[in-house]
């Protein structure tokens, strides 16, 4: 994965987390499907069976923008797992969104 690409799948990841927020704060569903929500659930349902350390790391920092000492906190991981998982969970964030077309 190279970094524009990584780059690419945080700000993307972001935005819909926001978009989220908003949309919740609002009291009503995002408008319409959203071809990032799609990778996302993909992702999140993947980690689900796989590693639910790396679907909690995308949640916490990504979709509810926690700070990164506060999701390792959470997480009770040390800082190097908190980085090889981060880098898994967006490695495979960039796949499914690959595959989708969207990077």
């Amino acid at each position: 994965m190279t970094r524009q690409q990584k780059k690419a799948v945080r700000k993307a990841l972001r935005q819909y987390g926001r978009k989220q927020k908003a949309a919740d704060a609002a009291g009503c569903a995002a408008a319409g499907p959203d071809p990032w929500g799609r990778v996302i659930r993909q992702v999140l349902d993947y980690y689900a069976e796989v590693d639910e350390t790396c679907a909690d790391l995308l949640r916490l920092r990504y979709l509810e923008e926690r700070p990164e000492a506060e999701t390792i906190e959470r997480l009770h991981i040390g800082r190097t797992t908190y980085y090889h998982k981060e880098l898994e969970t967006l490695s495979t964030a960039a796949v499914f969104a690959a595959k989708a077309g969207l990077i």
